[in-house]
């Protein structure tokens, strides 16, 4: 992994929803740990209206690194260039945001939060389906703003948002549940897992949810680079 100063680490915003008691914050304390923050105590960020929890995300970079003059795979433009990427990751804090369920915050201090918001996860109870339906609600408002403040052609960005489905109290099912077409992760293209989140081995090392977490981090750092906040000048005046 490449040396990389903590002062010179960027930090992407990953915001949590979903109705009261399905798990956001047992499962935002599972998703910040990691190897290098392993423990809540090191991993929380005091806020009084957001539940905040950090953890570091290394994200493969593949990188083309320069050869010797003499080198047959060069060219005559560009006879330092390798033809052949190695991998150097680059450190990102993530920061994980959980609405406090005691506070209500003012409209615009929502929304101008939420255009600083590189990802979501949207959070529901497997045993009340109902929780699922209300995701479309708890979406629309995050997506209307990140997409007004970063990218001129509002709806052509709503496709590129880094989402995450996640469904809780997977051990308190019978059965293990079937993936259905009619689903909102189904409906939005996006990764789904289920999970138990009073289970430290629910993302273990090379497991299936850590492979889907990983590559959901991944394109979080992909969106806070591809789009970032636009000025007040470039902002569209009409959206959705």
């Amino acid at each position: 992994m490449r040396q990389q100063q903590f002062k010179d680490v960027s930090t992407v915003r990953i915001l949590m929803l979903g109705d009261k008691g399905v798990g956001k914050t047992s499962l935002t304390n599972l998703l910040a740990t990691s190897e290098s923050t392993p423990t809540p105590s090191s991993r929380t960020v005091g806020e009084n209206s957001w539940h905040v929890q950090v953890r570091i995300h290394e994200y493969p970079n593949p990188v083309i690194l320069p050869l010797t003059p003499s080198s047959s795979e060069g060219s005559e433009n560009y006879p330092y260039l390798r033809s052949t990427p190695t991998t150097s990751d680059i450190l990102y804090f993530v920061e994980f945001y959980d609405l406090n369920s005691d506070w209500r915050l003012r409209r615009q201090h929502r929304d101008s939060f939420y255009k600083n918001i590189d990802g979501i996860v949207l959070v529901y109870n497997l045993l009340d389906l109902s929780s699922q339906d209300s995701l479309h609600d708890w979406l629309y408002d995050p997506l209307r703003q990140i997409c007004k403040h970063r990218h001129r052609h509002s709806r052509s960005i709503l496709k590129h948002v880094p989402i995450l489905v996640v469904g809780t109290k997977l051990d308190k099912l019978m059965r293990r549940p079937l993936r259905r077409s009619g689903t909102i992760a189904h409906q939005l293209g996006a990764d789904q897992i289920f999970v138990n989140c009073l289970d430290p081995e629910s993302f273990a090392d090379q497991s299936r949810n850590q492979g889907k977490l990983r590559g959901f981090l991944n394109r979080v750092v992909e969106f806070k680079e591809r789009f970032p906040l636009l000025s007040f000048r470039q902002i569209s005046p009409s959206i959705f």
